[in-house]
């Protein structure tokens, strides 16, 4: 029997793991889209230097279990900066 490929999200803008489950590839992409809801409230996302930043700029990669990048997905509303 197969087992299904984990994943990790990492927040690439902190250089720390988003996230420290491991998950599917569906769920780490839904990870990252509802990534921005959760700082709805407060508005801005404090970065490893407390810098406030919008939600939707902070840069998340999906890291196979390896740790090698598999896919760096945007959250909605991210602009290049």
């Amino acid at each position: 029997m197969k087992t299904e490929k984990r994943y990790r999200v990492f927040n690439r803008t902190d250089g720390i793991l988003a996230d420290p489950r491991q998950m599917t590839l569906d769920e780490a992409k839904t990870f990252i889209r509802s990534f921005p809801r959760r700082f709805a409230r407060q508005g801005y996302y404090l970065t490893a230097t407390r810098e406030r930043i919008q939600p939707e700029e902070v840069e998340l990669e999906i890291l196979d279990e390896h740790w090698k990048p598999v896919l760096i997905e945007h959250a909605p509303g991210y602009a290049e900066p």
